[in-house]
């Protein structure tokens, strides 16, 4: 079911937002993605964690601040 208190452009911008960084950190992973010791399968998961942490953060600090 929708949240009724988020605006649907809040929402349809924080999805292009997220999913241009997620664009961004793979073309760099495939450009230069052979400078470093890892593979590019671990630089992947690597990178899908970092995001995924920084998201949860980022979501722990709104709802603590009751923005969300």
């Amino acid at each position: 079911m929708a949240d009724p208190g988020a605006r649907f452009g809040f929402d349809f911008v924080t999805t292009l937002v997220g999913s241009g960084h997620t664009l961004l950190l793979t073309a760099g992973i495939v450009r230069y993605g052979d400078r470093f010791q890892f593979t590019t399968t671990e630089l992947y998961a690597l990178g899908g964690g970092g995001l995924l942490v920084v998201g949860l953060l980022f979501g722990v600090v709104l709802a603590a601040t009751g923005s969300k």
